[in-house]
């Protein structure tokens, strides 16, 4: 279990391999919502952990108006393999797809994408969901509010975000 995980940028490539992988995984996991097929999700993609050629993990990007803040966020979700949560992917998952977004975002003004968002879905955040601000990967993720079910609503801003 040692074997070391490889993370590949996949956001805005369309890679048939990735794609394949992504779609495979999604499958297996069932964690993808009944009306949410695998293959609408693709566009989504912005990292693939692999350990060998075997696809361990991922993470995506959904890119949407956040009204309440008046300006265009990146909402980021992982998914990781259950034999792998122990690994911290979830962080260098968080870390490596800010640091794609942001990039992407800044050699891309007219898609006005200011920062990165992600709701916490995991009941494993709870000591973590107690501080207004952590970081997560050298970025800091701040709360920002709540989904109507209780979630909460972090978000960590890029550096180039100015707001009109």
């Amino acid at each position: 279990m040692n074997d070391p995980v490889t993370l590949v940028p996949a956001w805005q490539r369309n890679d048939a391999k990735i794609n394949k992988d992504a779609i495979d995984f999604w499958r297996r996991s069932g964690a993808l919502p009944p009306e949410i097929s695998p293959e609408r999700r693709l566009p989504e993609l912005c990292v693939a952990a692999y350990v060998g050629d075997r696809l361990v993990a991922v993470s995506t990007i959904e890119l949407r108006q956040a009204s309440w803040l008046r300006c265009r966020l990146g909402f980021f979700r992982c998914l990781v393999s259950p034999a792998y949560v122990e690994r911290r992917l979830a962080i260098r998952l968080t870390k490596y797809s800010r640091e794609l977004l942001e990039d992407w975002a800044k050699e891309n003004p007219d898609e006005k994408v200011l920062g990165m968002a992600t709701i916490l879905e995991n009941p494993n955040f709870d000591i973590l969901g107690k501080r207004p601000m952590w970081r997560s990967g050298g970025a800091e993720l701040w709360l920002v509010g709540y989904m109507p079910n209780g979630q909460q609503v972090r978000l960590t801003w890029f550096k180039h975000a100015r707001l009109e």
